[in-house]
Protein backbone atom coordinates (compact mmCIF):
# COMPACT_ATOMS: atom_id res chain seq x y z
CA UNK A 1 0.00 0.00 0.00
CA UNK A 2 2.62 2.37 1.26
CA UNK A 3 4.50 1.69 -2.79
CA UNK A 4 1.08 2.58 -4.22
CA UNK A 5 0.85 5.09 -3.03
CA UNK A 6 4.53 6.75 -2.86
CA UNK A 7 3.98 5.60 -6.94
CA UNK A 8 0.88 7.50 -7.35
CA UNK A 9 2.85 10.72 -5.30
CA UNK A 10 5.57 10.79 -8.34
CA UNK A 11 3.46 10.43 -11.06
CA UNK A 12 1.31 13.00 -10.01
CA UNK A 13 4.74 15.33 -9.09
CA UNK A 14 5.51 14.33 -12.99
CA UNK A 15 2.38 15.15 -14.74
CA UNK A 16 2.78 18.64 -12.92
CA UNK A 17 6.25 19.61 -14.12
CA UNK A 18 4.94 18.57 -17.77
CA UNK A 19 1.87 20.63 -17.41
CA UNK A 20 3.99 23.58 -15.93
CA UNK A 21 6.77 22.80 -18.90
CA UNK A 22 4.13 23.00 -21.49
CA UNK A 23 2.19 25.96 -20.21
CA UNK A 24 5.58 28.01 -20.07
CA UNK A 25 7.63 26.58 -22.88
CA UNK A 26 9.43 30.11 -23.37
CA UNK A 27 10.78 30.52 -19.93
CA UNK A 28 14.27 29.32 -18.58
CA UNK A 29 13.41 25.74 -17.64
CA UNK A 30 16.46 25.02 -15.09
CA UNK A 31 16.36 21.50 -13.96
CA UNK A 32 17.06 23.03 -10.04
CA UNK A 33 14.23 25.21 -10.51
CA UNK A 34 11.78 22.82 -11.47
CA UNK A 35 12.79 20.71 -8.70
CA UNK A 36 12.78 23.07 -6.09
CA UNK A 37 9.16 24.22 -7.81
CA UNK A 38 7.47 21.02 -7.31
CA UNK A 39 9.12 20.01 -4.01
CA UNK A 40 11.07 17.36 -5.76
CA UNK A 41 14.49 16.73 -4.37
CA UNK A 42 17.21 17.44 -6.59
CA UNK A 43 19.50 14.31 -6.40
CA UNK A 44 16.46 12.65 -7.49
CA UNK A 45 14.44 14.85 -10.21
CA UNK A 46 15.99 13.85 -12.93
CA UNK A 47 15.73 10.02 -12.83
CA UNK A 48 11.87 10.54 -11.39
CA UNK A 49 11.47 12.40 -15.06
CA UNK A 50 13.56 10.33 -17.13
CA UNK A 51 11.24 7.07 -15.26
CA UNK A 52 8.27 8.49 -16.23
CA UNK A 53 8.96 9.84 -19.68
CA UNK A 54 11.23 7.25 -21.19
CA UNK A 55 13.79 9.96 -21.88
CA UNK A 56 15.98 12.72 -20.75
CA UNK A 57 13.54 15.72 -19.47
CA UNK A 58 16.29 18.21 -21.65
CA UNK A 59 15.64 16.14 -24.57
CA UNK A 60 11.60 16.25 -23.91
CA UNK A 61 11.76 20.15 -23.57
CA UNK A 62 13.99 20.96 -26.44
CA UNK A 63 11.24 18.35 -28.87
CA UNK A 64 8.07 20.36 -27.38
CA UNK A 65 9.58 23.84 -28.23
CA UNK A 66 10.78 22.84 -31.29
CA UNK A 67 7.28 21.03 -32.63
CA UNK A 68 5.90 24.77 -30.99
CA UNK A 69 7.93 26.23 -33.37
CA UNK A 70 6.92 24.24 -36.19
CA UNK A 71 3.05 25.16 -35.08
CA UNK A 72 4.23 28.91 -34.83
CA UNK A 73 6.06 28.87 -38.17
CA UNK A 74 2.88 27.57 -39.86
CA UNK A 75 -0.04 29.19 -38.86
CA UNK A 76 1.45 32.66 -37.76
CA UNK A 77 3.48 35.30 -39.09
CA UNK A 78 5.62 35.98 -35.95
CA UNK A 79 9.35 36.95 -37.15
CA UNK A 80 11.37 34.18 -36.32
CA UNK A 81 13.19 36.29 -33.95
CA UNK A 82 10.50 36.11 -31.68
CA UNK A 83 9.45 32.40 -32.38
CA UNK A 84 12.98 31.97 -31.03
CA UNK A 85 12.32 33.93 -27.82
CA UNK A 86 8.78 32.23 -27.29
CA UNK A 87 10.05 28.86 -27.19
CA UNK A 88 13.05 29.59 -24.92
CA UNK A 89 15.75 30.07 -26.79
CA UNK A 90 18.33 32.81 -26.07
CA UNK A 91 18.53 34.23 -30.17
CA UNK A 92 17.91 33.56 -33.73
CA UNK A 93 21.33 31.55 -34.20
CA UNK A 94 21.24 28.79 -31.58
CA UNK A 95 17.08 28.43 -32.55
CA UNK A 96 18.04 28.21 -36.35
CA UNK A 97 20.77 25.53 -35.26
CA UNK A 98 18.79 23.31 -33.28
CA UNK A 99 15.97 23.46 -35.44
CA UNK A 100 18.01 22.82 -38.62
CA UNK A 101 19.82 19.48 -36.56
CA UNK A 102 16.54 18.16 -35.47
CA UNK A 103 14.60 18.55 -39.08
CA UNK A 104 17.73 19.06 -41.41
CA UNK A 105 15.69 22.29 -43.05
CA UNK A 106 16.38 25.77 -42.04
CA UNK A 107 13.23 27.67 -40.02
CA UNK A 108 12.39 29.87 -43.17
CA UNK A 109 12.31 26.95 -45.66
CA UNK A 110 9.81 25.13 -42.93
CA UNK A 111 7.81 28.40 -43.00
CA UNK A 112 7.92 28.96 -47.09
CA UNK A 113 7.11 25.25 -47.61
CA UNK A 114 3.55 24.51 -46.36
CA UNK A 115 3.50 20.90 -47.94
CA UNK A 116 6.36 20.12 -45.62
CA UNK A 117 5.60 17.72 -41.91
CA UNK A 118 7.60 17.70 -39.32
CA UNK A 119 8.64 15.00 -37.24
CA UNK A 120 9.89 15.32 -33.72
CA UNK A 121 8.21 12.02 -32.30
CA UNK A 122 10.52 9.20 -31.40
CA UNK A 123 8.04 5.74 -32.25
CA UNK A 124 10.84 3.26 -30.91
CA UNK A 125 13.72 4.45 -28.68
CA UNK A 126 15.85 1.57 -26.87
CA UNK A 127 16.12 2.83 -23.26
CA UNK A 128 19.38 2.27 -20.81
CA UNK A 129 18.49 -1.96 -20.25
CA UNK A 130 18.56 -1.83 -24.52
CA UNK A 131 14.65 -2.53 -23.91
CA UNK A 132 12.54 -1.01 -26.95
CA UNK A 133 9.79 1.55 -25.72
CA UNK A 134 7.12 1.93 -28.11
CA UNK A 135 5.21 5.11 -28.43
CA UNK A 136 3.61 4.90 -32.13
CA UNK A 137 2.37 8.02 -33.63
CA UNK A 138 4.02 7.61 -37.65
CA UNK A 139 3.56 10.39 -39.88
CA UNK A 140 2.39 10.04 -43.30
CA UNK A 141 4.25 12.61 -45.81
CA UNK A 142 4.86 12.80 -49.47
CA UNK A 143 8.59 13.21 -50.41
CA UNK A 144 9.90 15.30 -52.87
CA UNK A 145 11.97 14.54 -55.77
CA UNK A 146 15.87 13.88 -54.35
CA UNK A 147 18.86 14.10 -56.21
CA UNK A 148 21.52 11.87 -54.29
CA UNK A 149 25.04 10.92 -55.32
CA UNK A 150 25.44 6.96 -54.12
CA UNK A 151 27.13 3.36 -54.31
CA UNK A 152 25.29 0.41 -54.96
CA UNK A 153 26.50 -2.37 -52.76
CA UNK A 154 26.04 -6.14 -52.94
CA UNK A 155 26.62 -7.46 -49.42
CA UNK A 156 25.28 -7.87 -45.78
CA UNK A 157 23.32 -4.76 -44.77
CA UNK A 158 26.01 -3.31 -41.97
CA UNK A 159 28.89 -5.06 -43.42
CA UNK A 160 32.70 -4.29 -43.75
CA UNK A 161 31.90 -4.21 -47.62
CA UNK A 162 28.76 -1.50 -47.01
CA UNK A 163 30.64 1.12 -44.39
CA UNK A 164 33.35 1.01 -47.34
CA UNK A 165 30.65 2.11 -49.14
CA UNK A 166 30.47 5.12 -46.73
CA UNK A 167 33.63 5.37 -46.51
CA UNK A 168 34.30 5.96 -50.15
CA UNK A 169 31.31 7.95 -50.32
CA UNK A 170 31.99 10.91 -47.72
CA UNK A 171 35.21 11.00 -49.19
CA UNK A 172 34.18 12.00 -52.29
CA UNK A 173 31.74 14.42 -51.06
CA UNK A 174 33.61 16.27 -48.95
CA UNK A 175 35.93 16.81 -51.51
CA UNK A 176 33.61 18.40 -53.88
CA UNK A 177 31.83 20.14 -50.71
CA UNK A 178 28.44 17.85 -51.55
CA UNK A 179 27.04 17.87 -48.61
CA UNK A 180 26.99 22.10 -47.43
CA UNK A 181 26.19 22.67 -43.75
CA UNK A 182 23.41 19.90 -43.24
CA UNK A 183 24.26 16.67 -44.73
CA UNK A 184 21.64 14.36 -45.73
CA UNK A 185 22.36 10.49 -45.82
CA UNK A 186 20.21 8.02 -46.61
CA UNK A 187 20.12 4.10 -47.60
CA UNK A 188 17.87 2.10 -49.53
CA UNK A 189 17.57 -1.31 -49.57
CA UNK A 190 16.43 -4.23 -52.23
CA UNK A 191 16.01 -7.05 -50.30
CA UNK A 192 15.10 -9.07 -47.32
CA UNK A 193 17.77 -10.75 -45.57
CA UNK A 194 15.08 -13.28 -44.42
CA UNK A 195 14.55 -14.05 -48.13
CA UNK A 196 17.26 -13.50 -49.89
CA UNK A 197 20.70 -14.77 -49.00
CA UNK A 198 22.34 -11.92 -46.61
CA UNK A 199 25.60 -11.79 -48.42
CA UNK A 200 23.43 -11.50 -51.99
CA UNK A 201 21.82 -8.60 -50.38
CA UNK A 202 21.86 -5.22 -52.09
CA UNK A 203 21.69 -1.57 -51.44
CA UNK A 204 22.14 2.29 -52.31
CA UNK A 205 24.03 4.50 -49.81
CA UNK A 206 23.52 7.85 -50.59
CA UNK A 207 24.00 11.52 -50.30
CA UNK A 208 21.38 14.05 -51.62
CA UNK A 209 23.23 16.80 -53.10
CA UNK A 210 22.28 19.50 -55.36
CA UNK A 211 25.31 19.80 -57.62
CA UNK A 212 26.02 18.04 -61.23
CA UNK A 213 29.44 16.46 -61.25
CA UNK A 214 30.39 13.61 -63.48
CA UNK A 215 30.38 10.04 -62.18
CA UNK A 216 33.73 8.43 -61.11
CA UNK A 217 34.10 4.84 -60.40
CA UNK A 218 31.61 3.20 -58.82
CA UNK A 219 29.81 6.78 -57.04
CA UNK A 220 26.90 7.16 -59.43
CA UNK A 221 24.01 10.11 -59.50
CA UNK A 222 19.90 9.72 -59.80
CA UNK A 223 17.18 11.01 -58.26
CA UNK A 224 14.96 9.22 -55.74
CA UNK A 225 11.33 9.89 -56.99
CA UNK A 226 9.41 11.73 -54.57
CA UNK A 227 6.93 8.97 -52.84
CA UNK A 228 4.07 9.32 -50.41
CA UNK A 229 5.21 7.54 -47.38
CA UNK A 230 4.76 5.87 -43.66
CA UNK A 231 7.57 7.47 -42.15
CA UNK A 232 8.82 5.89 -38.42
CA UNK A 233 11.56 7.19 -36.22
CA UNK A 234 13.73 5.35 -34.14
CA UNK A 235 16.14 6.43 -31.71
CA UNK A 236 19.02 4.21 -30.70
CA UNK A 237 22.07 1.75 -32.24
CA UNK A 238 21.86 1.19 -36.00
CA UNK A 239 22.69 -2.50 -35.01
CA UNK A 240 18.97 -3.03 -33.90
CA UNK A 241 17.97 -1.12 -36.84
CA UNK A 242 16.56 -4.79 -38.26
CA UNK A 243 14.45 -5.57 -35.19
CA UNK A 244 12.62 -2.02 -35.83
CA UNK A 245 11.48 -3.27 -38.82
CA UNK A 246 9.59 -6.54 -37.36
CA UNK A 247 8.21 -4.06 -34.63
CA UNK A 248 6.80 -1.54 -37.44
CA UNK A 249 5.34 -5.02 -39.56
CA UNK A 250 3.73 -6.38 -36.01
CA UNK A 251 2.74 -3.13 -34.54
CA UNK A 252 1.49 -1.08 -37.27
CA UNK A 253 1.51 -2.27 -40.76
CA UNK A 254 -0.74 -5.43 -40.39
CA UNK A 255 -3.05 -3.51 -38.94
CA UNK A 256 -3.14 -0.38 -40.91
CA UNK A 257 -5.43 0.20 -44.13
CA UNK A 258 -3.02 1.93 -45.99
CA UNK A 259 -1.57 -0.16 -48.21
CA UNK A 260 1.86 -1.09 -49.35
CA UNK A 261 3.58 0.11 -52.88
CA UNK A 262 5.85 -2.25 -54.67
CA UNK A 263 8.81 -0.18 -53.63
CA UNK A 264 11.94 -0.73 -51.12
CA UNK A 265 11.60 0.98 -47.80
CA UNK A 266 15.05 3.60 -47.16
CA UNK A 267 16.22 5.10 -44.45
CA UNK A 268 17.33 8.51 -43.65
CA UNK A 269 20.02 9.05 -40.95
CA UNK A 270 19.45 12.07 -39.20
CA UNK A 271 22.99 12.87 -37.13
CA UNK A 272 24.89 10.56 -38.34
CA UNK A 273 28.38 11.34 -37.30
CA UNK A 274 31.57 9.45 -35.96
CA UNK A 275 30.72 11.76 -32.07
CA UNK A 276 27.17 10.83 -31.76
CA UNK A 277 26.74 7.79 -29.48
CA UNK A 278 25.07 5.02 -30.91
CA UNK A 279 22.08 5.65 -28.77
CA UNK A 280 21.55 8.93 -29.49
CA UNK A 281 21.45 7.65 -32.82
CA UNK A 282 18.28 9.03 -35.19
CA UNK A 283 17.02 7.10 -38.12
CA UNK A 284 13.84 7.51 -39.90
CA UNK A 285 12.55 4.35 -42.04
CA UNK A 286 10.61 5.17 -45.06
CA UNK A 287 8.04 2.78 -46.27
CA UNK A 288 6.26 3.83 -49.73
CA UNK A 289 2.24 3.60 -49.49
CA UNK A 290 -0.34 3.94 -51.52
Amino acid sequence: MIQDKTISYYHQKASEVLQYINNNIGSDLNIRYLAERFHISFYHFHRIMRAFLDEPLGEYINRVRLETAVSLLKYSSEPLTSIADNIGYADLSSFSKAFSKEFGISPTECRNDQSLVLNTHIDYRMNSDRKIIVQLKPKIITLPDKKVCYIHVTGKYGSDEVQKAWDELEEFSKRYKLPGWRPEFFAIYYDDPDVVDPDLCSSDVCIATKKDLKEEGRIKFKTIKGEKCMVFRYKGPYEQLWDIYDYIYKDWIIKTDHTLRDLPTFEKYLNFSPQTKPENLLTEIYIPIE
